[in-house]
């Protein structure tokens, strides 16, 4: 199942949980710090505040997210996003199949 093509602009198959998951891996992979605030800045255009709120809540449920809270970039507090240990290898292949050749080619 590849992604669907309309005009120039090429469609995620991912649904809204797994493109905030997939993006999570794509920050903890790159040694970034990814917190709600930052997940709603990078998903802009792609995912709504309110969809990425109910996304994370579905991951933790689901297991494949987890939190911690620590110093975001600014120096400030926050709840820290990563993906958890057993769920890495699941989102690794949907971010390398479905997420990097869309967002990061």
């Amino acid at each position: 199942m590849g992604a669907e093509v309309k005009g120039s602009e090429v469609k995620s198959p991912l649904s809204s949980e797994f493109k905030v998951a997939t993006e999570i891996y794509h920050c903890q992979n790159n040694n970034e710090v990814i917190w709600y605030g930052k997940l709603v800045d990078r998903l802009a255009g792609q995912v709504s505040k309110n969809t990425i709120s109910n996304a994370i809540d579905t991951l933790f449920d689901w297991g494949i997210i987890k939190a911690e809270y620590g110093e975001t970039e600014n120096g400030r507090a926050g709840r820290l996003l990563m993906i958890s240990n057993e769920a890495k290898p699941l989102v690794k292949e949907l971010y390398e199949k479905y997420w990097k050749p869309i967002n990061y080619p």
